[in-house]
């Protein structure tokens, strides 16, 4: 019994000892628990810092970070701020203050296991990245859309209605321009807000549907990947997706009644007895097409009230209550002639926008509107609708924006339509004549040719870079292009024997089959402009070009060719025969050797994106107009393609974009107007004229030459180099002399430059106003950096800015010790 109790008195006293002398190393071992806790936090740093860089490489990707990643750098940002310098004294300041180190020691004893346990963590995070889904119908804005009072019930019986369980199909029907499209639109963002569905996914059918397109837009923003999915899988895979429980609702945008009946199967989508919590609205102009599909209830979109109508038109028009009487008067009588229709009333009261003052322009425009006309192969019903917007386009002034808005509608129904690709179009179409000055005066043109067409309502902004093109107004551009302006399906027999007797087609949009597309006979005398879109072939079959073809195209200006699974495409030799070719774009295709095109004399444009070519070819140094030259996401299998840009004399704009290969030994470039140089999954904003972003692997034998980087150096407005080589030790003035000044320059990003030790090194000259336009600076891993300047600056009392002379913005004073810390220096 003694011996028992000796135990256990034993075990009390040393765990009293070793408590005590844990509770007193807080105060008595302060310093080393600090020391540790820096040593460790450093690493945690480290860490912290490599999780960032590859954060943002995932997100450069376009994908998403797992959410635990998140939370661990919330965590480790807060011990890393931790601050371990303050201290406490007793008996003024000759001895520590014994209170305050012990509880402190305890914290740091605290964090500093915290600080373990989280690096350990971190090193464990390998695959932080998630993929990221394309945005549903919540990508679009509520800013233009008016709530009108007319429309109040129809809103809330199509959201009861998709709401209901019993319903599967529901139908909204209604003219051209009613605005089926925005109310579908707006009651799907108004059904996910409210966490009636998980998914709102709106797609464009159109009277030729694409059974692909259609599988893609569904597909994107669900997450479903079609990795090892063979074309006929493809549809099983989607039902799956679409069945799997989650809450979804699919938009069918714009069906037209068509034999044979969209095919649900055929795209994947399931039917009434087992769609689970998947549900369908169509839109369509049609009511006969909601009887095939059997919809569980079909609501109408009417034209606006009377009222509702004028609320719209003054909107539109800017003008309010307080405008005169007869202003007033006569926009009323406009909005009767424009039969109560949105799209009409939007693009007659957009044209009539800041000409208050000019009543003699609304007398012109209700004069045109009630004149009689008789309109070829319009209904009767529509035609004082096709006459409001046909007055619209007749009364704009500039023939650059008519020729643009005509040449919108040869694009497919609601595609998004990159300014870029219309430039092409439009200087190779001859829209802007034939002295159009360099390429960015074109731009320029198209810029405010497509803003009067914006002003206009006559085209749609879907961003600053792309625009498309209401379906209705689309049909009414086509119509007022007097069949110069023609689309067909090849599958479609009816379309082909139409368009096979028509003779005057300036401008055609073909999709079709790779058998399909060149085997048919039409009359192409006319033709400008060729917009071709191939269906997915499964095989990847070579694709021939006859001879045939082309004899029959030869005033062609402008030839748009579209894949999307790179197959073989060969070109004859005949093409050299297309010598009124101005601009050519070539999507997703495997071109082989592309050096017959040095042979078009009247190339301007060559624009070749997730292509393969066997090299870029020497013959292209000969062509004395070609002014661009976009390299995009394209395979080069053999030579340095650089070695030919260098000596394109003429050329006046480049885009090469993660093109590199292992043949680029040696960088070297043309002075240009414009120029993007990417490698790296950076996302760039494509309105910057000038920029070079290169991320150079460790084993990249990629070298800029040193007059090629002077030459971006000089000239860019964003620069982002990491890892480039080179023995320059400043960039000023070693690489850019000082009087030349960097003065473009908005962001300067650098890291791993290991020779660099100033930015400009100013001893021994004066410095000028340098860097004036600088917005961002960041510096990464630059080991032997010294100073941004190699100057003494004066150090302000009251803020912790360098004041350097002749330097125009706010420089922080930041560590420049800590190995991989990362410096923002911007405008205040």
């Amino acid at each position: 019994m003694v011996s028992v109790l000796t135990d256990l008195t034993k075990q009390c006293v040393e765990k009293l000892i070793n408590g005590a002398i844990t509770e007193a190393r807080h105060v008595f071992c302060f310093t080393c628990i600090t020391k540790e806790f820096e040593e460790e936090r450093a690493r945690l740093e480290a860490e912290r810092i490599t999780l960032g860089q590859r954060a943002k490489v995932a997100i450069g990707r376009d994908k998403d970070i797992q959410a635990n990643v998140c939370l661990w750098e919330e965590e480790a940002d807060k011990l890393i701020q931790e601050d371990t310098k303050t201290k406490q004294t007793c008996l003024f300041g000759f001895c520590p203050n014994c209170i305050w180190r012990y509880k402190r020691g305890k914290e740091l004893a605290n964090n500093l296991e915290e600080v373990k346990r989280l690096f350990e963590k971190g090193e464990k995070l390998e695959n932080i990245e998630l993929p990221r889904r394309l945005p549903d119908v919540e990508r679009y804005s509520s800013q233009n859309y008016i709530s009108f009072k007319s429309r109040e019930l129809k809103y809330k019986e199509l959201f009861d209605a998709l709401k209901d369980d019993n319903s599967y199909i529901i139908g909204l029907q209604g003219m051209g321009g009613t605005g089926k499209t925005t109310m579908a639109k707006e009651v799907g963002k108004d059904l996910k807000q409210s966490k009636q569905f998980d998914y709102v996914i709106d797609t464009t059918i159109s009277s030729t549907p694409n059974i692909t397109k259609i599988q893609d837009d569904i597909a994107g923003p669900l997450g479903l990947k079609w990795e090892d999915c063979n074309e006929s899988d493809r549809p099983k895979r989607l039902w799956s997706r679409l069945t799997n429980g989650d809450k979804i609702l699919l938009i069918m945008d714009d069906v037209w009644d068509r034999d044979p009946a969209l095919d649900f199967d055929a795209i994947g989508i399931p039917k009434q007895d087992n769609h689970k919590g998947c549900r369908v609205l169509v839109t369509s102009r049609s009511k006969q097409i909601f009887n095939k599909m059997d919809c569980d209830k079909i609501i109408e979109v009417d034209l606006l009230s009377e009222e509702d109508a004028w609320i719209m038109f003054k909107r539109y028009a800017n003008i309010c209550n307080s405008s005169s009487k007869k202003l007033i008067s006569k926009g009323r009588k406009i909005v009767k002639e424009c039969k109560q229709l949105p799209v009409a009333i939007a693009v007659i009261a957009s044209s009539l926008k800041g000409q208050q003052h000019r009543e003699h322009e609304w007398d012109v425009t209700l004069k045109s509107l009630k004149k009689p006309a008789s309109m070829h192969g319009i209904d009767d019903d529509m035609v004082g609708i096709y006459k409001c917007l046909k007055l619209s386009y007749d009364y704009m002034k500039d023939e650059k924006a008519k020729g643009l808005f005509l040449l919108c509608s040869v694009f497919r129904e609601d595609q998004e339509i990159s300014i870029e690709v219309l430039t092409r179009l439009c200087i190779g179409a001859g829209v802007f004549g034939e002295g159009y000055g360099n390429y960015d005066d074109a731009r320029n043109q198209v810029i405010v040719a497509k803003n009067k067409l914006l002003d206009s309502c006559l085209l749609l902004e879907v961003s600053e870079e792309r625009v498309k093109m209401h379906d209705f107004v689309r049909d009414v551009a086509q119509w007022i292009a007097n069949k110069e302006i023609r689309g067909v399906n090849l599958s479609d027999k009816n379309q082909k024997s139409l368009i096979e007797k028509e003779t005057n087609i300036r401008y055609l949009l073909c999709e079709g089959k790779n058998k399909d597309l060149f085997s048919w006979k039409f009359d192409g005398s006319k033709l400008e402009t060729l917009i071709v879109h191939v269906d997915r072939d499964e095989g990847r079959r070579l694709m021939e070009v006859p001879n045939s073809f082309l004899e029959n195209v030869m005033k062609l200006r402008v030839w748009y060719f579209s894949g999307n699974d790179k197959r073989p495409l060969s070109l004859p030799r005949s093409i050299h025969s297309l010598t009124n070719i101005r601009s050519m774009l070539v999507d997703s295709m495997d071109l082989g050797d592309i050096s017959i095109l040095g042979s078009l004399q009247s190339l301007e444009t060559l624009d070749l994106v997730e292509c393969t070519i066997n090299e870029l070819p020497n013959e292209f140094t000969k062509l004395e107009k070609f002014k661009l030259l976009n390299l995009e996401k394209c395979e080069i299998r053999r030579s340095n393609p650089f070695e030919v840009i260098e000596r394109c004399s003429s050329l006046e704009e480049l885009y090469f974009r993660n093109s590199f290969n292992g043949f680029c030994r040696e960088v070297t470039l043309p002075k240009l107007q414009r120029y993007h140089i990417q490698k790296a999954l950076d996302k760039m904003n494509g309105s910057i004229p000038k920029y070079l972003v290169f991320d150079a692997d460790v084993d990249d034998a990629c070298i800029f030459s040193k007059g090629a980087l002077k030459y971006c150096m000089q000239t860019a407005e964003v620069l982002r180099l990491d890892g480039i080589k080179g023995e320059w030790k400043n960039l000023m003035p070693e690489m850019v002399p000082i009087d030349l000044s960097m003065n473009s320059l908005v962001e300067l990003s650098l890291s791993c430059i290991s020779e660099l030790q100033y930015l400009i090194d100013t001893i021994g000259s004066q410095l000028p106003n340098v860097l004036s336009k600088l917005v961002v600076l960041k510096l990464e891993r630059m080991d032997n950096l010294e100073e941004l300047f190699n100057a003494k600056p004066q150090q302000s009392k009251d803020h912790h800015t360098a004041e350097l002379p002749g330097v125009s913005f706010p420089v922080s004073i930041v560590d420049f010790s800590k190995p991989g810390a990362t410096r923002d220096i911007a405008n205040s």
